[in-house]
């Protein structure tokens, strides 16, 4: 049976009302156990897809401050987990949370809005959040163990932040090419999961039309 949304006059008597919570498991269940696989491709790896592009965001951004400061194998878990895996963790709970679960509900009249907010979330994690905890991170691991000649972290806070500026400056223009990326492949992503919910209740709706009308 198909999902539908409506006033509680437009109701039919023999409907069967579901709070949110129950809506939503009920469409999830559906989701996931759907025959077609094709059908919700986009549904069940969406998701994924953002998280390993916010990984691999936070893989390059860190790849480059660690060369840049020679740490080689020097903290390399302890720079990984804040600038890969926590953005990563980040972006499929947001995702989930704040724009999946009001795209399989039908929450938002605005696809293009819902779009939008996922574009945000996905280029805050997928660059802000790398961007931000990279120098951060590599400079303290830096002036650990040595690696790099740094101007004091605690007595020369403006100094150390033109270093910062003029190790970013070489790659500007890729940086923002990501931040970009990231807010494209979100808005694409949503727009193809978006799709798949549409398409499994379409199906549901003209089966159970077909159903009533034998």
């Amino acid at each position: 049976m198909a999902l539908l949304k409506g006033k509680q006059s437009e109701i039919p008597t023999d409907a069967i009302i579901l709070t949110e919570q129950q809506a939503l498991e009920y469409e999830l269940k559906i989701l996931k156990n759907w025959k077609h696989k094709s059908d919700t491709f986009w549904f069940r790896y969406g998701s994924a897809i953002l998280v390993s592009s916010t990984v691999l965001s936070g893989m390059y951004i860190n790849n480059y401050y660690r060369y840049k400061f020679k740490l080689l194998y020097y903290g390399r878990a302890s720079s990984y987990l804040p600038i890969c895996v926590i953005p990563g963790a980040l972006s499929f709970l947001l995702h989930t949370e704040l724009v999946l679960k009001d795209l399989v509900l039908q929450k938002q009249v605005c696809p293009v809005c819902l779009e939008l907010r996922s574009s945000a979330l996905q280029s805050l994690t997928g660059f802000v959040f790398p961007f931000l905890a990279a120098p951060v991170t590599n400079l303290m691991l830096a002036n650990k163990y040595g690696t790099a000649n740094l101007p004091s972290l605690a007595k020369e806070p403006l100094e150390i932040l033109k270093f910062v500026k003029a190790k970013v400056k070489p790659i500007q223009n890729i940086l923002f090419a990501i931040f970009v990326g990231q807010a494209l492949i979100a808005s694409g992503v949503t727009y193809l999961e978006a799709n798949s919910v549409f398409k499994v209740n379409g199906k549901l709706s003209k089966l159970e039309y077909d159903l009533e009308h034998q």
